[in-house]
């Protein structure tokens, strides 16, 4: 993922720190701080939970604000998702940053009074409220408007490094984040050591995640147990002997119990296959931040980048191994941003020799001659719907801005009247270059790079088309591949 020239290691410590200098000022300075409040979006588990997280760092970062949680609203997601996942009929664990959590928390400021007045209506914080101080929510409204930088790696974050290297990557960035969101409590660093001698835990490891809930149906494919085992026998032949010794342990955890007990019967003779013991008094979200420990510890990786807590394993143990994972990736397409506008991927870059995370921008391309326009939808409640007359037929869209896709120009924004003496003429003049602009499109892609062109069977999602991607630590051979 990283230049073989680019060693940012050495400054990795540089950053955490400045990640808890930014989330721990002055206890004295807490009430009148600004904030930035992290929102899950609906009921979604642990690793959606350090996806969000990780949007709102950096835009906490970009913004000089100081992330923090709503207690109440995180403790009812966790809850909630506890007892449909682990089939409870009661949880009261509440955040993994809260009082029970297993993790460090994200803020010392986040019990102050002026935090807990200012999320008292969430979610739907009213923003235009007087009352409510400095105070923004990352996973909502706020997040859509800032969609363009949820990708920004913050100016304080790249000054970290020294000058004369360039700006590092996204999957840095998130390397970063996702080690420093995940910082366990003492009690779970002893859970995780006491698990891995139950386990007799012996490296060399496979650390393997299935993602194979019911709710992945629709973003991306899931994988039988043997393709995962073919990846382990691959890893297997190409690292075995040497120092190293046989690499021929597995540690597997996943969503569907059942799948790790198939992997067990059916290969525990090939492979020695290891999976957490059940402890008497352990609450269930221990289970889940060991398995991703785990899987940040394994010398090497099989995941889905789909999964949004195969990928913060991913970014765990590439902070264990400088940056430099050794992986298998069962796909290469990330849809969790397409209600923001895009798609990440995972793929190998020719050029550079270097597996890469790339972003696909879903919006409506419009092209006239050279020139094309991106057309950014507006989600908020009130937005207004303009229909237009595009190739001779009626597009009906409620737009925010139009952006030329080369440039990142806005040559058209849905707000220009807000302070408009004449509002209504103004208006009126605005939606008529909105379809003065559209009527010159020549040609138009709805769902701009993120589907593959129509034809008269419809439009085939570029979801159905994931393919591996095999990231090492070292060089390999191409033939021994």
């Amino acid at each position: 993922p990283l230049p073989d020239d680019l060693d940012v290691e050495p400054y990795s410590g540089k950053l955490q720190q400045k990640f808890y200098d930014h989330q721990h000022p002055p206890v004295e300075t807490c009430r009148s701080e600004p904030y930035l409040i992290w929102e899950p979006w609906g009921i979604v588990g642990f690793g959606a939970q350090i996806l969000g997280l990780r949007v709102a760092m950096s835009l906490g970062l970009q913004y000089g604000r100081i992330v923090v949680g709503n207690p109440e609203w995180e403790n009812n997601l966790v809850n909630s998702e506890l007892k449909w996942r682990f089939n409870l009929t009661d949880s009261d664990q509440g955040s993994p940053w809260g009082d029970r959590g297993s993790l460090q928390k994200l803020s010392w400021c986040a019990g102050h009074q002026n935090i807990a007045e200012s999320v008292r209506a969430l979610p739907g914080v009213d923003m235009h409220d007087r009352d409510v101080k400095d105070v923004r929510v990352a996973g909502d409204l706020w997040g859509v408007e800032n969609r363009d930088r949820l990708f920004d790696i913050p100016e304080a974050a790249v000054k970290v490094l020294p000058p004369h290297f360039r700006a590092p990557n996204l999957f840095w960035w998130w390397t970063e984040t996702t080690h420093y969101l995940h910082r366990p409590t003492e009690k779970l660093g002893h859970f995780v050591e006491a698990q891995k001698q139950r386990m007799q835990w012996q490296h060399p490891i496979i650390g393997i995640h299935m993602r194979l809930g019911v709710d992945k149906n629709r973003e991306a494919q899931r994988f039988p147990t043997k393709y995962y085992i073919n990846e382990a026998r691959r890893i297997r032949k190409l690292f075995s002997g040497g120092k190293g010794g046989d690499v021929g342990t597995i540690f597997v955890c996943s969503d569907r119990r059942r799948a790790v007990d198939k992997m067990i019967v059916e290969y525990g003779e090939e492979f020695r296959i290891l999976t957490q013991p059940r402890v008497e008094g352990a609450l269930p979200m221990e289970y889940v931040h060991t398995d991703l420990t785990l899987l940040g510890e394994a010398d090497y990786l099989i995941f889905t980048f789909s999964s949004n807590f195969g990928m913060a394993a991913f970014y765990l143990n590439s902070w264990r191994y400088g940056h430099r994972p050794s992986y298998v990736s069962m796909d290469d397409l990330f849809e969790g941003f397409r209600y923001y506008g895009h798609q990440m991927t995972l793929s190998y870059n020719q050029q550079t020799g270097t597996n890469e995370m790339g972003l696909r921008n879903c919006a409506t391309q419009l092209s006239a001659g050279k020139a094309t326009l991106l057309l950014v939808d507006d989600k908020r409640d009130d937005s207004e719907e303009i229909c237009a007359s595009v190739l001779g037929q009626e597009l009906c869209r409620q737009p925010r801005v139009l952006r030329d896709k080369d440039s990142g120009q806005v040559m058209w924004d849905n707000t220009e009247c807000q302070n408009a003496d004449e509002w209504d003429n103004c208006r009126a003049a605005l939606v008529a270059r909105y379809k003065f602009i559209l009527g010159q499109a020549e040609h138009m892609k709805d769902k701009g790079d993120c589907e593959e062109e129509c034809d008269d069977h419809g439009c085939k999602s570029l979801a159905a088309g994931n393919r591996r991607v095999i990231g090492f630590g070292v060089r390999v051979p191409h033939e021994e591949l």
